[in-house]
């Protein structure tokens, strides 16, 4: 009988485990932009029915079609940055601080909003409810947003820590790079796509 507790660990090459990472992130946006878009129909669906006024209540309230650029823009800003970085080494280190910084402003933008919501309404007995389709429908993207800020910095944030290291195998940084800037490519179009669709009252 052997003694011998050896084992062999083979690992895959750097660009394997980097396409494995990428195609798990793009899983990711598809399944993410299934939401989304199913929102976006539910939107306009429960919009154009309007039973009984039930879109927004006569004397209801709503948010500016401005303020949902406001939480949109923050993704654009992100996306570019880091794109921005990507392309140039020299000043990735500023642009991923940018790129992390510009999320978490979105993000407390996004918070600040959802605080504020002006169509909660309290009855007698405390019961918090919303004033509408609208309410509901508005409070189900800003979940999407928060998630998207969350996810994002959180990935921003990393990106911003891993850049400070020496010690980084440089092919398979790069393919995380390319995995990062697909998400940040996609919260941005999500972003947008939501402030169009939130634009129209």
């Amino acid at each position: 009988m052997s003694s011998d507790t050896k084992f062999h660990i083979h690992h895959d090459a750097p660009e394997v485990v980097g396409r494995r990472e990428r195609l798990g992130v793009r899983i990711l946006i598809v399944a993410d932009g299934a939401f989304l878009f199913g929102l976006v129909f539910s939107y306009f669906y429960l919009r154009n029915l309007n039973t009984n006024n039930g879109w927004i209540p006569k004397n209801g309230h709503h948010f500016s079609s401005g303020s949902a650029w406001q939480v949109g823009i923050p993704f654009v800003i992100a996306a570019i940055s880091h794109k921005m970085g990507a392309r140039n080494k020299s000043i990735f280190p500023v642009t991923s601080l940018v790129t992390f910084l510009v999320l978490l402003i979105g993000g407390y933008l996004q918070w600040k909003q959802m605080a504020h919501m002006p169509f909660v309404v309290k009855d007698d007995a405390g019961v918090t409810s919303y004033e509408g389709a609208y309410a509901s429908s508005w409070v189900l993207f800003a979940g999407a947003g928060m998630f998207h800020f969350l996810l994002g910095g959180f990935i921003a944030l990393g990106i911003f820590l891993r850049g400070r290291r020496n010690d980084l195998n440089e092919v398979l940084d790069g393919w995380r790079q390319k995995s990062a800037g697909s998400w940040f490519t996609w919260i941005a179009i999500s972003g947008v796509i939501s402030a169009i669709t939130l634009s129209i009252i």
